[in-house]
């Protein structure tokens, strides 16, 4: 008798637990389901704002390059601005480039002010940037996407050296060099050598310079006679003759004469 009692109150103790252990479960399990009016909130504070961006010209963008557009507050003054939203995209067609931006409108304030900018990048160069102010959240549109439109970034290039540059004939005498066969070309070298060709035939000689003047001296050219472009030829010596100054701009070259009027006019080509 008292063995029985003992089992029938262990299988009590048993289920009391048991029962002990669904409750604590089945709490659990309550606290761990999602609360549907936190993420219906949440989900009411997600905005689109789609943006098409283009540029004018026709320039094809090289490989690589990536369009940036980026959503930020600007209300602070002297200070970095606040990024809401961006988005970068690889570029793989031609423009406008549709882009949607996805972000928080319960981060934008009515009393604030916003940026919308956009740039085009290509490793880590900026190729065409937005120039003016967009607040998309002022500025009404009737219909269809955001519109912004790119200017292109002016990247000044660095002078060419007047060494070591093959020098291809733009102008002579303000006339646009005539190319049948061979451009004229001229070279300095390093060791104070000229060379170059004429439009018939080769030349060379030695040359000095001292700040911005140059002398061409001890100047020898072929005999070849050509049917084609003889006068040109003949300008062509005259400038080396009458060169004194000379000139360099990016890639330009001028050769002046003494009065620091323009002879002649060169472009630095490169070869791979």
């Amino acid at each position: 008798m008292e063995k029985h009692q003992a089992v029938h109150s262990r299988k009590k103790a048993l289920t009391g637990l048991s029962l002990l252990a669904l409750s604590a479960f089945a709490i659990t399990g309550c606290d761990q389901q999602p609360k549907p009016t936190e993420n219906t909130e949440q989900a009411k504070s997600i905005s689109t704002l789609t943006t098409q961006v283009s540029y004018k010209d026709r320039s094809m963008l090289r490989p690589g390059s990536q369009l940036i557009v980026t959503l930020s507050d600007v209300s602070k003054m002297d200070v970095k601005a606040d990024i809401i939203t961006q988005e970068v995209i690889d570029i793989t067609q031609a423009p406008p480039f549709t882009v949607e931006l996805t972000y928080d409108a319960s981060k934008v304030n009515d009393k604030h002010r916003y940026s919308l900018s956009a740039r085009i990048i290509n490793k880590d160069k900026v190729l065409y940037t937005s120039t003016t102010n967009n607040d998309p959240f002022r500025e009404s549109q009737l219909t269809g996407p955001y519109k912004i439109e790119l200017s292109k970034v002016s990247v000044e290039k660095p002078d060419v050296t007047l060494t070591n540059t093959y020098w291809k004939a733009i102008t002579i005498n303000a006339q646009t060099v005539n190319v049948t066969t061979k451009e004229p070309f001229i070279q300095f070298d390093k060791d104070y050598r000229v060379n170059g060709f004429l439009g018939c035939n080769n030349f060379s000689g030695s040359y000095s310079t001292e700040q911005h003047t140059i002398t061409l001296s001890q100047l020898a050219s072929t005999k070849k006679m050509c049917s084609e472009n003889m006068d040109q030829e003949a300008a062509m010596s005259n400038v080396l003759n009458n060169t004194s100054k000379w000139e360099i701009t990016g890639e330009s070259l001028k050769l002046k004469n003494n009065s620091g009027n323009t002879l002649a006019t060169f472009n630095a080509v490169y070869f791979n």
